[in-house]
């Protein structure tokens, strides 16, 4: 290249320059304002408080790359719990028990087994009665929702979830459960991305229901952690995966095996196992973060923050403000910051989203399609056409007697469909709900035995459970040993090949554990019945559901000629009513 041409470059890329400059400035003569962005606000759904402040501090300073607690960007790793923490759970209660109560009790393509019906029964009780949730329940709900959704396929579950979020929020107006999410936790989310770090969501609930939820706001589904259940491929049958090789054209399906539940110390463990790094920051809300929170702030190499939100706000959401309030001076104690949604938020769901008080509609279905172990309320009585109407004897319904076949009906010589009858019935426990119940006996008795159970259900006398035998598959041990009452099942008696009188309808059951059967044999040991019952055999001391001489049931059925197996003398049964002929 000549000296001439490289002058004329030289030239051309000074005047270039001088033009950018010129373009970029303002001479002393232009009055028009210089444009600059505006910084982005964050926090503008939060009030200044000590935890956005604890935030923003620990933000800036791990992110400065001249300060000694700096961060390389890969190790940013921040985990959220999903319920609680930045979406709602007090609609009345978690998404998932929601959806399971709504799977179970309520979705007419979906008959649920007994477990799951039982499960998403007590939730209903927990939230339209305030009947207290059984101890570990999680472990019971993971169990009971890894059958209610098994044979869905993942496309056709996450769609099954996104369709139930669509409803509205029970206990809100102007939101529905898809949109539940609180909206200054957002913001975090929004600040950390921008500043780096690289967040998870890690939740108790569902890894697939946090996936359907989640994606609305932008949370990748590589990046959420939860409970999980075993999959299978649509063709893959009983073998296992490393035996099994899938095809192109299936899919996915879920199973009824529950692989882990996601709660307290197996956040930790899956947070090891699927991120591979120790975070530096954790939200959450509840005792089951604390061990998420324990294992950031144990981080060796980083410094490191954990936030627990507490629900103190019982004016915008249904909150127990003293229980919260409590909380969170464990939190603090614990060394977590402390989130307040009623002192810290400006908004939890957004504007025009109103706390109401919640609704339940009134449940006739348990009783149209009679679903032996329902609870009904007084409401849903009244309109299937009241108390009368619930307590009847009646022809075999078909879809009973295909229920019976093979397991408490077996083909015999002594007694046919026709000889026998299905009660329906209500009757209470010492929880003070009225429940449905079902059981099949001879005709013969069939009268006597409504009016019995009626009158033990004016009394409010307690039954645990009036369920089919087949509902146990005809195990006598098993049903009594959950307490079930009932009375037809072709069946010898216990211990021997004589047939029962249950065999013929004419024998009833009643609250079967605590009132079983026992015979001393010879050698001094003693047969029982339910074998869980060796407490119960000692009938000196008082317990619940006890028969006795001044029991009520006691006196009503022997009153209507039947005898008592607590009176005989050569072993006791004392659940046993049996006709006198």
């Amino acid at each position: 290249m000549n000296k001439t041409k490289k002058l004329w470059m030289l030239a051309t890329i000074l005047i270039l320059c001088g033009t950018t400059a010129t373009l970029a400035s303002c001479s002393k003569d232009d009055d028009s304002p210089v444009v600059t962005p505006a910084a982005k606000e964050y926090f503008t759904q939060w009030n200044q408080c000590e935890a956005l402040t604890a935030l923003q501090d620990y933000v800036q300073d791990v992110t400065n790359a001249n300060s000694p607690n700096y961060i390389q960007e890969e190790d940013r790793i921040a985990t959220f719990d999903m319920d609680g923490t930045f979406v709602g759970e007090l609609y009345p209660s978690y998404f998932e028990y929601n959806l399971l109560e709504y799977r179970a009790l309520d979705d007419p393509d979906y008959e649920a087994p007994k477990d799951v019906m039982e499960t998403a029964q007590e939730i209903r009780d927990f939230v339209r009665n305030g009947k207290p949730l059984p101890d570990h329940f999680d472990m019971k709900h993971a169990l009971a929702a890894a059958k209610a959704y098994s044979g869905m396929t993942l496309a056709e579950f996450d769609a099954y979830v996104k369709a139930y979020a669509q409803q509205p929020a029970n206990g809100f107006s102007g939101m529905t459960y898809g949109q539940s999410f609180f909206k200054p936790m957002l913001q975090v989310f929004d600040y950390l991305r921008d500043n780096g770090f690289t967040y998870y969501v890690v939740s108790g609930s569902d890894r697939f229901i946090c996936r359907a939820l989640t994606e609305s706001i932008g949370v990748p589904s590589n990046r959420v952690i939860g409970m999980d259940v075993k999959l299978h491929s649509t063709s893959q049958g009983t073998e296992e995966g490393v035996n099994y090789t899938m095809g192109r054209e299936e899919d996915l399906v879920r199973t009824d095996e529950l692989i882990i539940k996601n709660l307290k110390t197996n956040k930790v463990l899956q947070i090891s196992q699927e991120i591979g790094k120790v975070p530096v920051l954790s939200f959450g809300n509840s005792g089951g973060d604390a061990a998420m929170h324990n294992y950031a702030l144990g981080n060796q190499k980083y410094k490191s923050a954990a936030f627990m939100l507490i629900a103190d706000d019982d004016a915008r959401d249904h909150a127990n403000r003293e229980k919260a309030l409590s909380l969170g001076e464990q939190w603090r104690t614990a060394g977590y910051h402390v989130i307040s949604m009623h002192d810290d938020f400006k908004t939890i769901y957004g504007d025009g989203v109103v706390k109401t008080d919640f609704t339940f509609p009134v449940d006739t279905r348990a009783l149209t399609e009679w679903q032996a172990g329902r609870t009904v309320s007084q409401a849903d009585v009244d309109a299937f056409g009241g108390i009368d109407k619930c307590f009847a004897a009646e022809p075999i319904p078909d879809g009973v007697w295909a229920r019976m076949q093979g397991k408490t009906y077996k083909e015999n010589p002594y007694i046919g469909r026709d000889d026998l009858r299905h009660i329906r019935a209500l009757h209470w426990d010492y929880d003070n709900q009225m429940h449905v119940g079902e059981m099949v006996c001879n005709a013969q008795i069939a009268d006597r035995v409504v009016s019995i159970l009626r009158q033990l259900f004016d009394a409010q006398y307690p039954i645990q459970r009036m369920l089919l035998p087949d509902v146990y598959d005809a195990d006598d041990e098993t049903q009594m040993r959950d307490n079930n009452s009932s009375c037809f099942c072709y069946r010898a008696v216990a211990g021997t090949t004589v047939l029962s009188k249950h065999a013929r309808g004419l024998a009833v059951d009643i609250n079967t554990l605590y009132n079983p059967y026992y015979k001393d044999r010879t050698d001094g040991t003693r047969y029982i019945q339910p074998a869980t019952a060796t407490d119960y055999c000692d009938r000196t001391w008082d317990f619940p559901y006890k028969i006795d001489h001044d029991d009520l049931c006691f006196r009503l059925f022997t009153a209507a000629g039947f005898e008592w197996g607590g009176d005989w003398t050569s072993c006791k049964d004392y659940q046993h009513f049996e006709l006198i002929e």
